[in-house]
C-alpha cells in the first residue's frame, strides 16, 4: 500500500527525495510522512482498546492517512474537523469514504479545535496521536530514513515542526536548512523542549502565509502548495548559500 522506495531525483542542481510518491494520491494521500505514521501504529505501543480520535485541518494529510492506515492495522479511528466553509470539500468526501467516524467541530483557531477535540476525546474515552505524529515511534522512523543520504545540506519543511527533528538527529552532513511555514519561534520552541542545539542549523521563515498557494510559481515535480513548494522557492533565491550537494525532501504532493 505504502511506496517504501521513493527515489531520489536531481532538479536544478539539488537532489529531491521524493517522499510525495509514498502514497499513490489516490487510495493514499501523497506523503512523505505515510511510513512514519504506519511505524507508529505498529510500533509505537498504542493500545487497541480505544478508538483514536485524530484532529484533521485545512491543509493537511493527516485525517486520510489515519483514517485508511488505522483500520488496516486494527484501530477504530475518528477524525475531528472544523466545519468552517472554507474546509475543502474534496477532503469531506474523501474522509466520508473511508470507514471512519467523523466529528465536525465549532470553528475557531488551530489551538481552540485542538483543545476542543482533546475535551471531547477525554468525554468519550477516546485516545489522541499528539498533533502532527510528535510519537518517539514517529521520530525514530525519521531518525533512520535520513542515514540513507549522504550530502552535505538538508533542506526541509518545518511547520509544526515534528518531522524535521528525527531527521536533524541523524544527518551527517554539514547544514540544516529549516524553511518555516509557521513561524521562527514555533520552530526554535520545539527545539528547544527537545534539547537540540545545533549550530548546523539554520531557520529561515517563508515570506508566504501558509494558505498561500503560490499558484505562480512552477516546480519540475509535484509540490504541496502549503508547505514544499515554499521551501523550493527559497532554494530558487538561495542558491549562492549551499555549498556542496544538497538533499530538499519534498514531503507532499
Amino acid at each position: 500500500m505504502i511506496n517504501y522506495d521513493v527515489p531520489v531525483e536531481e532538479h536544478d542542481g539539488v537532489y529531491v527525495v521524493r517522499g510525495d510518491l509514498q502514497g499513490d494520491g489516490d487510495r493514499l494521500p501523497p506523503w512523505g510522512k505515510l511510513a512514519a505514521i504506519e511505524n507508529v501504529l505498529v510500533n509505537g505501543s498504542i493500545p487497541h482498546d480505544k478508538p483514536i480520535i485524530q484532529l484533521s485541518v485545512r491543509g493537511s494529510y493527516s485525517g486520510w492517512a489515519l483514517g485508511v492506515l488505522g483500520p488496516v492495522h486494527g484501530y477504530e479511528i475518528q477524525v475531528a474537523y472544523p466545519n468552517a466553509k472554507n474546509f475543502p470539500k474534496s477532503m469531506i468526501k474523501k474522509l466520508e469514504s473511508l470507514p471512519i467516524d467523523l466529528v465536525p467541530q465549532r470553528p475557531n483557531m488551530m489551538s481552540v479545535v485542538l483543545g476542543q477535540t482533546k475535551k471531547y476525546a477525554r468525554e468519550n474515552g477516546l485516545q489522541m496521536i499528539p498533533y502532527g505524529f510528535e510519537h518517539q515511534s514517529y521520530l525514530d522512523w525519521w531518525a533512520e530514513e535520513i542515514k540513507k543520504y549522504d550530502y552535505d545540506n538538508l533542506i526541509v519543511c518545518a511547520g509544526a515542526p515534528v518531522t524535521c527533528l528525527g531527521m536533524i538527529k541523524n544527518f551527517t552532513g554539514n547544514r540544516i536548512h529549516l524553511v518555516a511555514t509557521s513561524t521562527q519561534a514555533t520552530v526554535e520552541k520545539k527545539l528547544k523542549k527537545y534539547n537540540i542545539q545545533d549550530s548546523r542549523i539554520e531557520i529561515h521563515t517563508s515570506p508566504f502565509n501558509f494558505y498561500d498557494e503560490m499558484e505562480w510559481l512552477e516546480t519540475p515535480f509535484p509540490c504541496n502548495p502549503n508547505w514544499d513548494k515554499k521551501v523550493w522557492h527559497w532554494i530558487e533565491n538561495n542558491t549562492d548559500r549551499l555549498e556542496g550537494s544538497s538533499l530538499f525532501y519534498n514531503l507532499g504532493a
